[in-house]
């Protein structure tokens, strides 16, 4: 009885010496990984974060990460089965909850989105992430710009340093007619991010709705020159041409929406007919 009981405590030491080692393994992948993750290789994290939910399947927080990474990296179909298995292991933990919702808004399931995006709101009501989630879905799917700017807001409030934020603001006052509320934060946008054609072509329309025409070409032929082609910017350089009275450039204006099969080409034309 003595031998089989001392066997016993043998086999419980060597399980449980077992198991310790097995999690100081599964959290030696995730520090890995997460120390790649935040250096931006999400690439070279995932196979790591797959080792510790291998090592350790109950391990939430690596579970979370993957899916993070999969969000990242704009693999939603790969990160919400993955996010949705963090959440069953930590149900409480409004990041999980926010990922999902993001993978799930990226998927076009947007009614579940909104409601995860509320929860997390519920939970943690200074996480800025989700009022500029929820805000995109109210401005881009529900089409509801006082709700969305509304949620820009409070996420400004809370982090006015989130770059993507003043153009946010910005597009919301300008489709609300507000364009002297649009204005400085258009222009905060382009000095946050010069490169970025949508806040110059936005901040375009701006001056142009504020009669301030040079300005607005300034604005507008930068936006064209970080990408040609886009519509709305072609047709306000165009409309500000008209304004100017300078036919030969709003006519050019008007060709290039017409070779892009541009809806926006009927109405320059019309501006242009209308000229002296």
């Amino acid at each position: 009885m003595m031998r089989r009981t001392f066997f016993l405590f043998i086999l419980l030491a060597v399980t449980s010496v077992t198991v310790f080692a097995q999690a100081d393994k599964a959290d030696e992948y995730l520090q890995a990984a997460r120390k790649l993750r935040k250096e931006g290789k999400c690439t070279e994290a995932l196979p790591l974060f797959k080792k510790a939910i291998e090592t350790k399947p109950t391990l939430a927080a690596a579970h979370y990460e993957l899916g993070w990474c999969y969000n990242e990296m704009q693999q939603y179909e790969q990160a919400l089965p993955v996010l949705e298995t963090a959440l069953k292991l930590d149900p409480a933990n409004f990041r999980i909850i926010y990922e999902s919702g993001f993978a799930q808004y990226k998927l076009g399931k947007t009614e579940v989105a909104l409601q995860n995006f509320n929860r997390v709101l519920q939970m943690n009501g200074s996480f800025t992430k989700a009022y500029i989630a929820r805000g995109d879905l109210y401005k881009d799917v529900q089409k509801n710009t006082n709700a969305a700017l509304t949620d820009f807001l409070k996420a400004f409030s809370i982090d006015s340093t989130e770059k993507k934020l003043h153009y946010r603001i910005g597009w919301c006052y300008n489709d609300l007619g507000k364009y002297n509320e649009a204005l400085p934060y258009l222009q905060k946008a382009i000095s946050f991010e010069e490169q970025n054609y949508l806040s110059h072509s936005e901040l375009g329309f701006t001056l142009f709705s504020l009669n301030r025409y040079d300005e607005a070409i300034v604005c507008l032929q930068k936006a064209n020159s970080l990408k040609a082609g886009f519509e709305t910017t072609v047709y306000y350089l165009g409309l500000c041409f008209v304004k100017k009275q300078k036919k030969q450039e709003a006519v050019q204006k008007y060709n290039e929406l017409v070779q892009l099969n541009s809806n926006y080409a009927p109405e320059l034309l019309k501006g242009i007919k209308e000229m002296n």
